[in-house]
C-alpha cells in the first residue's frame, strides 16, 4: 500500500421471437426490487420524484426505496456493490474497492446518473463528464437510499438520466450512537463512528468511516509487477437542523472525502512509457446552507452550495496530472398545496470551473422549472416544465408527463404508472475543454460539440399486498448527438450522428415466506444499440439478483445471488458471464453488541465485468458493532 497523500460495457444480437420469450421467461423467475420500507402502515413517502415529499402511490415514475435495516442486511460496505443489485442498475468496475466504477442505470452511461447526499450534488466537474465519483462512495451512515430511474429526473436538471438520493442517519428526539470495525481479507479494515441526537429545537447526526485494504492485482496482464493495488478512504458527514419556531428552521450539512487508490496502466512522466505504478488521489469538499419556511399551504427553501473537488495523478510517485475543479449552486424552491392540488416551482442558478494545469474553464447555467400535481380519473397526474439558459450553448426547454393510476379498490393494490420526458446534456468544461487544447488532433479539434439529447418513456404495473409485492416496467428511451471519445485515434471527443437506445422490461417483487423468511429479486432484460445498430459495450443483455432473507430474534441472514449475461466489451467481443454469491449474517451477543461475519463471492468466481479487469475472489470479513 502506497503511503497516503494529503491531497487525494458485440454487435447487437437480432433476437428472434422464441428467444425473447426465453429470456422474458428467465426473467420473470426473479421477482422485485428493493422497494425496502413502508410495506405497512402510513402510506411511504419520496422525496427524491418531485423534490419535496410525495406519497408513492401518487408517483408516475420508478421509483425504488431502501432503508436503513435493509441496508445493514446486506452489508455492502460500497454504495456501488449495493447498488449492482438493484433494479435496472449494472455496476462495472476496474477491480475492487476505490477503482474507477459506473453506474449504468437503463444502459444508461454512469455520467447521467445524480448523485444527492443530504441534498448536496456530488457530481465532479473535473472529471470528463462531471460523473459522480461513486467509488469513493461508503454506506456506513446512510439511513435511506432513494433510487429514480430513467430520463425523468427533471427537476435535478435536464441532463440527469437518473437520481440516486442517499439520506444520512438522522434523530428527532434522543440519541442514537454506534462504532463498527470489521476486518477481513487483503488486511481489510473499516472503522465507523456514528452520532445522531434531537430534541424539539435542534437535531444533528455525525458519520465518520475509515476504509483500508491492501487490494488484490485485478488486472491478469499485469505481471511487471503483479503487484497488490491498495486503497484508502477516510468520509466525514455532519448534518446539523436548528428549528427556529413551527415555521422556520436552518440547516447545516457538510460531506469530506479522502481516499487515496492505487491503480495499473497509466503513462510515465519522464519519457511516456506504460506502467502499473500508480496513483490517484482524490479529495472532495461539500457543503449546503438552507433556510426552509412552511405554512399549512406554503413551503419555501433557499440553499447555497458549495463543492470543490481535488485530484492528483502520478506515475512511481511522480504527479502527471492534477485536475481541480469547484461548484457553486445556488436554489430556491416553493410548493403550493390546495384542495385541488400541488404547484412546484423552483430556480437553480450554477457555476462551474476546473483547472487542469493545461486547460482552464468555467461556465453558469440556469435553471427554471415547475410542476404541477393534480388528482386525475382514479389517480393522480402530473405535468413538469424546465428552462435551462446555458452560458456556452443555449437555451433549452425539457419536459415531463407522468400519471400513477390505481385499477382497484380493495386489500390487493394495483397501480398502473406511465411516464414520459425529455433530456438534454450540454458537452462538459472537460469535452470541450480537451477538444481545444494541446492533446486533441482532427477530427476532433475540428469538431464543435453540441449538446445531448434525449427522450424516454416508460409504462408499468405495481401490485402490493401486505408485505407481497410485484412490478413489471417496460421503457424505451434514446439520445442523439451523443459526445463519445475517439477510440480509433485518440483525437478527442467526436460527436455521433444518430441515436443510441436503450428499451426493455425490468420485473421486480418482494415475497414473504411465514414469519421469519422472505425474499426479494428483481431481473432487467435491456436491449441497447449505439448509433451504428451494435451493443453498447458493457451493457448486460440480462441483469439479475436474488436475496433471500431470514430475521428472527436476535439473528439476521441475507444469501444474494447476482448474475449478468450477454454482454460485450469497447471492440463488440463477448464478454464472459458473470455471477457472484455473497452470504452475510450478524448475532446480537452480550446486550448492545452486534457481532457479524459476511462473506463475498462465496464460488471464488473470478469474472471479468471490464476486459482485464478481474473481481475480487472469495474473500471474508469479520465485524462488530457495538450499540450506546
Amino acid at each position: 500500500m502506497k503511503k497516503k497523500n494529503t491531497l487525494k460495457h458485440r454487435g447487437v444480437c437480432s433476437h428472434t421471437a422464441a428467444t425473447n420469450v426465453v429470456r422474458a421467461a428467465t426473467l420473470a423467475s426473479f421477482l422485485t426490487p428493493m422497494l425496502a420500507s413502508g410495506q405497512t402502515g402510513l402510506e411511504e413517502t419520496v422525496v427524491i420524484a418531485s423534490r419535496v415529499p410525495t406519497p408513492l402511490s401518487e408517483v408516475g415514475i420508478s421509483v425504488d426505496v431502501l432503508d436503513r435495516e435493509l441496508i445493514a442486511l446486506l452489508a455492502y460496505r460500497d454504495l456501488s456493490s449495493l447498488l449492482d443489485i438493484q433494479t435496472g442498475i449494472s455496476v462495472t468496475r476496474d477491480g475492487g474497492y476505490g477503482k474507477a466504477a459506473a453506474i449504468r442505470m437503463r444502459g444508461e452511461e454512469g455520467y447521467r446518473t445524480r448523485v444527492l447526499l443530504d441534498g448536496i450534488d456530488l457530481s465532479d466537474p473535473s472529471s470528463p463528464q462531471i460523473s459522480p465519483r461513486i467509488e469513493h462512495l461508503l454506506t456506513e451512515g446512510i439511513e435511506r437510499i432513494e433510487i429514480l430511474r430513467g430520463p425523468q429526473g427533471l427537476m435535478y436538471g435536464a441532463d440527469a438520466g437518473g437520481v440516486i438520493s442517499l439520506t444520512s442517519r438522522q434523530t428527532s428526539e434522543g440519541v442514537d450512537a454506534d462504532l463498527f470495525v470489521e476486518v477481513g481479507e487483503e488486511d481489510f479494515t473499516q472503522l465507523g463512528i456514528n452520532l445522531s441526537a434531537g430534541n424539539d429545537w435542534i437535531q444533528g447526526s455525525v458519520a465518520w468511516a475509515d476504509m483500508s485494504t491492501d487490494g488484490f492485482n485485478a488486472r491478469p496482464s499485469d505481471v511487471d509487477p503483479a503487484d497488490k493495488d491498495g486503497y484508502e478512504n477516510q468520509t466525514l458527514h455532519g448534518n446539523l437542523k436548528l428549528l427556529l419556531n413551527d415555521h422556520w428552521d436552518l440547516q447545516l450539512t457538510s460531506h469530506i472525502i479522502d481516499a487515496d487508490n492505487d491503480y495499473d496502466s497509466c503513462f510515465s512522466a519522464v519519457d511516456f512509457s506504460q506502467s502499473n505504478l500508480c496513483t490517484d488521489v482524490f479529495e472532495q469538499r461539500s457543503h449546503r446552507i438552507a433556510v426552509n419556511w412552511r405554512t399549512e399551504t406554503l413551503t419555501s427553501s433557499l440553499s447555497f452550495e458549495d463543492l470543490s473537488s481535488e485530484r492528483v495523478f502520478a506515475t512511481e510517485g511522480i504527479s502527471t496530472f492534477k485536475p481541480n475543479s469547484d461548484q457553486h449552486e445556488l436554489s430556491w424552491l416553493s410548493t403550493y398545496q390546495s384542495s385541488v392540488g400541488r404547484i412546484i416551482f423552483g430556480v437553480d442558478l450554477q457555476e462551474q470551473s476546473y483547472d487542469d494545469e493545461f486547460n482552464q474553464r468555467e461556465r453558469d447555467n440556469t435553471g427554471v422549472y415547475g410542476e404541477l400535481q393534480l388528482p386525475a380519473f382514479m389517480g393522480s397526474a402530473t405535468a413538469g416544465v424546465r428552462y435551462d439558459d446555458n452560458e456556452d450553448f443555449g437555451h433549452y426547454t425539457s419536459w415531463r408527463l407522468s400519471t400513477s393510476q390505481p385499477l382497484n379498490v380493495g386489500p390487493d393494490s394495483l397501480v398502473l404508472k406511465a411516464a414520459i420526458g425529455t433530456g438534454f446534456r450540454a458537452p462538459s468544461l472537460y469535452e470541450v475543454g480537451y477538444n481545444q487544447g494541446p492533446f486533441s488532433y482532427p477530427p476532433a479539434s475540428s469538431t464543435s460539440l453540441r449538446e445531448e439529447q434525449s427522450q424516454g418513456w416508460e409504462i408499468g404495473l405495481h401490485w402490493k399486498q401486505g408485505a407481497n409485492s410485484l412490478s413489471a416496467t417496460w421503457f424505451d428511451q434514446y439520445i442523439e448527438n451523443e459526445i463519445i471519445f475517439d477510440l480509433a485515434t485518440y483525437s478527442g471527443y467526436l460527436q455521433s450522428s444518430g441515436k443510441v437506445s436503450s428499451r426493455g422490461i425490468e420485473l421486480a417483487g418482494e415475497v414473504a415466506l411465514g414469519r421469519d423468511w422472505s425474499i426479494i429479486a428483481n431481473g432487467t432484460w435491456n436491449e441497447t444499440e449505439t448509433s451504428s445498430d451494435s451493443q453498447r459495450a458493457y451493457r448486460p443483455e440480462l441483469s439479475a439478483a436474488f436475496s433471500l432473507l431470514w430475521q428472527r430474534d436476535r439473528y439476521q441472514s441475507a444469501l444474494t445471488l447476482r448474475g449478468q449475461f450477454d454482454s460485450v466489451d469497447v471492440t463488440n467481443l463477448p464478454m464472459q458471464d458473470t455471477h457472484q454469491i455473497d452470504w452475510r449474517i450478524t448475532a446480537e451477543i452480550a446486550g448492545n453488541f452486534v457481532l457479524s461475519f459476511r462473506m463475498e463471492n462465496i464460488t471464488n468466481q473470478t469474472d471479468q465485468r471490464i476486459r482485464d479487469y478481474a473481481t475480487q475472489g472469495r474473500a471474508g470479513y469479520l465485524g462488530l458493532r457495538y450499540r450506546l
